[in-house]
């Protein structure tokens, strides 16, 4: 695998990757986040189906709505990325693991149908989503069921991943995410294969979790930091300090509305913010590390329930970048060049 890319379908060549979004959700059940109101009629809006009606207070309150955490419709999800592909993309990385329901045969499917390439994950997501047999598994358990994951398929499927990633981690870190990390640093030596992390949800998270992987001989120029517009926001000495490290620093929640009313994110950022801070970070040479995506993960990030979808990017957020003096070379970066680079195996 080493120099090629692994796909759902099966390995390519880093040229036919083309435009990429390198973290996104196209199935999963992130209900392990689901958090019921107490108030009475709030409890009653929790368990509703999305609709006008509620669609503002979901924005606000989006762990509040059971039926907002779950993306499970193959047939929403295929007119989707549809959208994306018409908007000139070629290629997702689906970063939905153990914890959020992971869909093998249900990504093949869309893959086929959209003619798109999908790049499958492995591990685990965060510690909340761990399923209680983890607690008696050993490092090198785990590293043997994430190597089986790329080399031969996910249970019976046959069906490779292609990343190991997202990494959940939480604030402060558990007993079971460390071992995770210590299997997936030990799968990454065994294969090859790119690292994406989920940071817990704290400014000093990304590099505390980075010197962790590297302590335990994870290869941190082939690693992804996810979030780091929510962790990080707009400081740019962190986000400095974590590019110096030599990760993919990865803005991943274009689109996403901003919610001041909301203590759910650390940081809220505009579009508009995202794109300074990424100017700020090709101005200082990071140019290379730098990776932009989504992180489609409610329904109401969907076109279908109201959101941006997978197309903002291809067709909105590049034309910020380009009032904002991004050359069109470092937008090719960005979007395809990097992510090219980053989902080749060692």
């Amino acid at each position: 695998m080493c120099g090629k890319i692994q796909t759902v379908l099966g390995s390519i060549d880093p040229e036919s990757l083309g435009l990429t979004l390198p973290h996104e959700h196209l199935l999963c059940d992130a209900s392990v986040y689901f958090k019921e109101p107490t108030e009475k009629t709030q409890k009653t809006l929790a368990y509703q189906q999305i609709k006008m009606e509620n669609l503002g207070w979901i924005r606000q309150n989006p762990s509040n709505s059971l039926e907002n955490m779950k993306l499970l419709d193959e047939k929403i999800a295929l007119s989707e990325i549809i959208r994306f592909k018409k908007a000139g993309g070629n290629s997702i990385v689906e970063m939905s693991n153990i914890g959020l329901r992971r869909n093998p045969n249900g990504l093949v499917r869309l893959s086929k149908a959209a003619g798109l390439n999908i790049i499958m994950g492995s591990g685990y997501y965060v510690g909340a989503s761990h399923p209680k047999y983890l607690k008696s598994k050993s490092v090198d358990d785990i590293t043997t069921e994430i190597v089986t994951d790329i080399t031969i398929g996910v249970g019976d499927t046959k069906i490779r991943a292609g990343m190991l990633g997202e990494i959940g981690c939480s604030v402060p870190l558990q007993e079971d995410e460390i071992k995770v990390l210590k299997a997936v640093a030990k799968a990454q030596q065994h294969t090859g294969a790119p690292v994406n992390i989920h940071p817990g949800n704290s400014e000093n998270a990304p590099i505390e979790v980075v010197e962790l992987f590297r302590k335990h001989g994870g290869d941190i120029n082939h690693t992804v930091i996810s979030h780091v517009d929510n962790r990080i926001g707009d400081n740019n000495k962190k986000t400095v300090e974590l590019a110096e490290t030599g990760c993919y620093v990865e803005y991943d929640l274009f689109g996403q509305a901003q919610r001041p009313l909301s203590y759910e994110m650390l940081h809220s950022l505009s579009d508009w913010q995202r794109v300074d801070g990424l100017k700020q970070l090709i101005d200082q040479g990071f140019l290379d590390q730098l990776l932009i995506s989504h992180d489609v993960f409610h329904k109401i990030a969907q076109r279908h329930y109201g959101g941006y979808g997978f197309d903002h990017i291809p067709v909105n957020v590049v034309n910020l970048m380009r009032m904002k003096n991004i050359t069109e070379t470092q937008i090719q970066t960005i979007l395809v060049e990097n992510p090219s680079k980053m989902l080749q195996f060692t």
